[in-house]
């Protein structure tokens, strides 16, 4: 286990805002290594400190099978668009064309803005050097089009990955067709997804329980009562256990920062120190959302988290 203890300042506000932590892009600073974001990142705790009494919430993208599943999947389509397009280039002649020693694959959380990103800083209160730190872009073709036998040819489609929310569109183009800013992984993720089905056993009977219903389930019966058992092996609990087509992080975020994302930690600083715990917690790609509620004091709030400097991978 390596621990590294990341300290960020909370600017000062005088109403509910919310704020992210990319611990990818913050371990990266601090150990002046690249620490890839696809992995998931675990908090051991940390302290937040405001004297004014502000509360933070913390929360994370849902984690579940099916988050990993959803950035699994967009992971898969960014790098197959750079091989193929790689692979056609240099089959030209003179062609060489390779990935910066730095690539790599960087979602947001949400359709938040980026400009609410906090940077670590030093004892000082200054932010780390920070270098270059681009979220990916993918890119969707536009075919061109004929009207009045002429071709029209359409720029292509460039979008930003976000795990929760859905689609960002920034208007339609090409007979209809939407344009993209950003594209929420999980959505799109539903979206390719079939149905699920299921199935029971039947209980075990005992001897001599002439009157115990449980026996007497298994007396013959006429051809109605035999019915109503198919119905109920295949009717009940055909269903799974929970909504199979509305996901946690597959919605529109909403205005209040907090819907769709998980929440992992609330802390509400005491009274006479200004200071409180922060739980630990685990968060996938290392996106943490804080939301900070009423006022902060004239310097702000201090927040010291620490993070296990290796992620793991999924």
């Amino acid at each position: 286990m390596a621990v590294t203890r990341l300290f960020f300042q909370i600017p000062q506000q005088s109403s509910t805002t919310s704020y992210t932590i990319d611990l990818s892009r913050e371990l990266s600073k601090h150990h002046r290594t690249l620490i890839r974001q696809k992995q998931l990142f675990t908090v051991y705790g940390g302290i937040y400190q405001d004297s004014q009494g502000s509360n933070a919430y913390f929360s994370t993208a849902p984690h579940y099978w099916v988050t990993k599943r959803s950035i699994n999947r967009s992971f898969k389509a960014w790098k197959k668009q750079l091989s193929d397009t790689m692979s056609a280039v240099n089959g030209t002649d003179n062609a060489s064309l390779r990935t910066s020693k730095f690539n790599d694959f960087k979602v947001m959380l949400d359709d938040q803005t980026t400009s609410n990103y906090l940077p670590c800083r030093d004892a000082a209160g200054e932010p780390l050097p920070s270098g270059e730190w681009n979220y990916s872009t993918l890119t969707m073709p536009r075919p061109d089009m004929e009207s009045n036998g002429v071709y029209v040819q359409f720029a292509s489609d460039q979008f930003s990955v976000m795990i929760v929310g859905d689609h960002v569109s920034t208007g339609s183009v090409n007979n209809g067709d939407l344009n993209y800013s950003r594209v929420g992984a999980i959505k799109s993720w539903l979206d390719s997804r079939p149905v699920p089905e299921a199935n029971q056993d039947s209980p075990d009977d005992q001897p001599n329980l002439d009157t115990d219903p449980l026996t007497l389930m298994f007396r013959t019966g006429d051809a109605d009562e035999d019915q109503q058992i198919i119905d109920v092996i295949t009717d009940q609990n055909d269903m799974p256990p929970y909504d199979y087509d509305v996901l946690p992080g597959a919605h529109h975020s909403g205005s209040d920062h907090g819907e769709n994302l998980q929440m992992q930690c609330i802390v509400s600083p005491d009274s006479n120190s200004g200071i409180a715990s922060v739980a630990g917690f685990q968060a996938l790609c290392g996106l943490v959302r804080i939301e900070v509620t009423g006022s902060t004091g004239s310097s702000g709030a201090s927040l010291i988290l620490d993070v296990e400097s290796n992620g793991v991978g999924f």
